[in-house]
């Protein structure tokens, strides 16, 4: 195999042909990358090795063996070296005179592979396909803590570096090359711990390894023979955002400007008014269309759409799953209004949408609905304009001359995001009608979701000036003979 010193531009210039081939790193042993035959147009990096199996007959016979480290430009160079110095012993020392042992990886990685067709179990035994975003999310998690494919050396140095248990000893093992044979609930424990820095990631990390474990044990032949060593392993305590915004002429001042100032760049302050009016996930309004779509396939791939003649939105809701109807109030109905007006004139900014079927579609391709890229940009700006972010200056690019230019770079750092605009309007619908109406507003599963991570008292009404009635029934007592006095 021929080899060459990996480097960006290097690997940058290595062609894709008509057949794949692979090149090895000078400078690391073991290391080297797969270019795909075209159209595949793929690199992938590889530990290679080799090791010798002794067969019935006691005869020698050597072989290969390798192990995906990860795509190119997944991690950076120097980190899949570390990685392949770090494990390559251990990788070596699976490959046993019998073959390879399955291990924590192969189960994952098996896992990862049957998502897209795999289905969930509800209580009522029925089965249902995973979600595509809680797919991507188990994807994201399992291969990022705990297969350590990851860009963030942090990341890295936290699942390999040995972890100090009892102040004398030290836990050298790495959580995805643990046999699956010999993984225990300590080995769960440990890695979880490591984790500590990042609890949040911690806990869904360890979720997300329990529903794998939990789809392995489905399996006619499961790899892993014990009970699911995840379970009733203690997590984090996360806490809560119940961010708002408590300034309710800031909320009016918005919604104002919104109404007012459509004209501008309507389909987004329609966006962000609608966010306000019907407090509803981001994701639930991003796929709105204007009618019912006529074919079940064309419905499916809404999020809802607009009932004009009841002024409601019909809802398939993104986190339950169940359908749900909307009532639309007086101001966003006429933001609504407006938009479709907007939309239908000439030479409006917002013509250029016409035949759209979307309420909000992209503005690279009308075709799309708007996702979480669409408006990132004027997202920065509004939120700085109404004060939900800071932003300091970081540097001020110069010309050929040295002279200073006009173009500046800032970094911006969000105190609320439009997420929160969902616990501004939990908080102020429940303070009008009711904590209760209020989780039935929102389809919450019990009072307990709303205020834990929603709903916020006003404190100024939790004060009292007088207690029992104390202030306006007073009985003033007649006075005793002897304080008449």
């Amino acid at each position: 195999m021929k080899a060459i010193n990996f480097t960006k531009i290097a690997l940058e210039k290595l062609k894709h042909t008509q057949e794949t081939y692979r090149i090895a790193d000078q400078k690391t042993t073991g290391l080297s990358i797969e270019v795909r035959a075209e159209p595949s147009f793929i690199k992938t990096y590889y530990a290679e090795w080799s090791y010798v199996v002794i067969n019935k007959e006691g005869k020698q016979k050597r072989h290969g063996a390798r192990r995906k480290i990860c795509r190119y430009n997944q991690m950076t160079i120097e980190a899949v070296r570390n990685n392949v110095n770090l494990n390559l012993a251990n990788w070596k020392r699976t490959n046993t005179q019998t073959g390879k042992k399955k291990t924590v990886e192969d189960l994952i990685r098996g896992f990862i592979k049957a998502l897209p067709t795999a289905f969930r179990f509800k209580k009522d035994g029925k089965k249902i396909k995973y979600k595509q975003k809680t797919i991507d999310s188990y994807i994201s998690l399992l291969e990022c803590y705990c297969l350590g494919e990851t860009q963030t050396d942090e990341v890295i140095q936290i699942l390999t570096t040995p972890f100090n248990i009892d102040g004398s000893s030290y836990y050298k093992k790495i959580l995805k090359d643990i046999p699956i044979d010999e993984l225990t609930k300590q080995d769960i424990k440990i890695w979880h711990s490591r984790l500590e820095t990042k609890p949040i990631s911690a806990n869904r990390a360890l979720a997300a390894l329990s529903v794998a474990i939990d789809w392995d044990s489905q399996k006619p032949i499961p790899l892993l023979k014990i009970t699911n060593p995840c379970l009733r392993i203690s997590k984090y305590t996360e806490n809560k955002d119940k961010r708002y915004m408590e300034d309710l002429a800031k909320v009016l001042e918005i919604r104002k400007y919104c109404i007012e100032q459509m004209w501008r760049d309507p389909q987004f302050l329609c966006f962000i008014m609608i966010l306000f009016e019907i407090g509803e996930r981001l994701e639930d309004c991003y796929g709105l269309a204007w009618n019912k779509p006529n074919s079940i396939v064309e419905q499916n791939k809404c999020s809802g759409w607009i009932v004009w003649n009841k002024k409601e939105i019909y809802l398939r809701d993104s986190k339950n799953r169940q359908e749900a109807t909307i009532g639309l109030t007086d101001e966003a109905f006429a933001a609504l209004k407006s938009l479709q007006n907007l939309v239908t004139e000439e030479n409006t900014n917002a013509s250029w949408a016409v035949g759209s079927k979307w309420v909000f579609p992209r503005p690279t391709d009308k075709s799309l609905p708007i996702n979480n890229s669409s408006y990132r940009c004027k997202i920065r700006d509004y939120l700085f304009k109404f004060g939900m972010a800071e932003r300091t200056l970081v540097k001020v690019n110069k010309k050929v001359d040295g002279t200073k230019g006009k173009r500046t770079k800032y970094k911006y750092t969000n105190t609320l995001t439009l997420k929160h605009i969902r616990k501004t309007f939990v908080t102020y619908y429940g303070r009008d009608h009711g904590i209760e109406n209020a989780s039935m507003r929102m389809r919450h599963s019990s009072m307990e979701v709303t205020k834990n991570h929603y709903y916020n008292e006003d404190q100024e009404k939790l004060k009292v000036k007088h207690m029992y009635g104390a202030g306006s029934n007073v009985v003033e007592l007649k006075k005793a003979a002897n304080d008449e006095k």
